[in-house]
């Protein structure tokens, strides 16, 4: 995981379209940034993501906006979500890995633009990338991943949220695709691949969305109660999915965001910052994501809303960089805790961070 994250007045023509400039940056606020498709369209619109982001800056006091851009035919959004009539030319219109790779380790416009712009950029796949069909396109996807990993790396003035793709839906995939579906997803969110890239953050967009892996004829799929339609194939997460999943990607957009906007988080390093809990709600477990600055002593605990100690997940040291710790709902005698809303508080030294997190038997 994690982050460090011109205010330059410029204009700039490519294939006729007029680029923004950036001669408002500090009226915008600190700039978040999402490449998508159409799965992100609806994640954004369904979910009244941009809603919930003012809700969000109004509690936080904060100042986040986010622009997000869809095909090239359709281009850039706004802040509002208003279209602005141009794109910025994503080689070959692809966000697959292996346009994403070329995006992000090759020098073109597109790359040039986004990292003029914005502050925190996230982006993925579309649920065609799911269709792994071998072991050997497994492989070529994590080679992709590493070389644009090595890219990030060379900015550490960025925050690059990394996404795993959305699952294909039942009718859509076989068993052995999607099982390898899940091995992407659970590698990219994995200390192999974060840990010690402070300006990375994994947000396991698949989890959220698929199966559990249990060893059924569906595992790893498209959940059915996520499905738009029960009867084609249609991969598309349908309306409750989004209401349901939109809060909790803009919360891990806000959670990136928070350390960019230090004014020198290399040299004043948040001690702890969290990255959210995935799947949330949650039953009957759930994964909790946050990086440590520096190597540490570190202590997890979960309480419940009146502030009583349910579990104690962890107290030591850890090194620095992102890690990750499983609840499973139990408390410290190894009892299944009732539904409700629980807090994970994540104590170093005087710090002490607090996230929320549903559990719905």
């Amino acid at each position: 995981m994690k982050r460090l994250v011109f205010s330059l007045a410029i204009l700039i023509f490519l294939v006729g379209s007029v680029l923004p400039s950036n001669s408002n940056a500090e009226e915008l606020g600190q700039r978040l940034f999402f490449l998508h498709h159409s799965t992100g369209r609806a994640l954004l619109e369904e979910g009244n993501a941009r809603a919930y982001l003012s809700t969000v800056n109004d509690a936080k006091g904060s100042n986040l906006v986010l622009w997000d851009h869809d095909y090239n035919y359709i281009g850039l959004a706004d802040i509002e979500g208003d279209l602005q009539g141009y794109d910025y030319s994503i080689p070959n219109d692809d966000t697959d890995p292996i346009g994403l790779h070329e995006l992000w380790t090759t020098t073109n416009s597109a790359r040039d633009s986004l990292l003029s712009r914005y502050d925190v950029i996230a982006f993925k796949s579309c649920y065609p990338a799911c269709d792994i069909t071998s072991e050997a396109m497994l492989d070529q996807y994590k080679q992709w991943y590493l070389e644009m990993r090595d890219f990030f790396d060379s900015r550490p003035d960025k925050i690059f949220i990394v996404m795993s793709p959305p699952p294909r839906h039942r009718l859509a995939t076989n068993v052995e695709n999607a099982d390898r579906a899940r091995q992407f997803a659970n590698w990219l969110i994995s200390s192999e691949y974060l840990d010690g890239h402070l300006n990375m953050v994994g947000f396991d967009f698949y989890n959220l969305l698929a199966h559990p892996d249990d060893g059924s004829a569906t595992r790893n799929m498209l959940r059915y109660d996520y499905e738009r339609s029960h009867y084609t194939s249609d991969s598309h997460p349908n309306a409750l999915a989004n209401e349901i999943n939109a809060p909790i990607f803009i919360d891990v957009l806000v959670e990136a965001a928070e350390p960019a906007a230090t004014s020198d988080v290399r040299s004043n390093p948040s001690p702890v910052v969290l990255l959210g809990n995935h799947p949330n709600p949650f039953n009957p477990a759930t994964l909790i994501t946050f990086g440590v600055a520096q190597s540490q002593w570190v202590e997890i605990q979960v309480i419940d809303v009146r502030g009583q100690k349910i579990r104690s997940l962890w107290n030591g040291d850890l090194n620095e960089g992102q890690h990750q710790i499983l609840w499973n709902g139990r408390d410290d005698n190894g009892q299944s805790v009732s539904s409700g809303l629980y807090l994970y508080q994540v104590k170093s030294g005087s710090s002490t961070v607090t996230g929320k997190m549903v559990l719905a038997r």
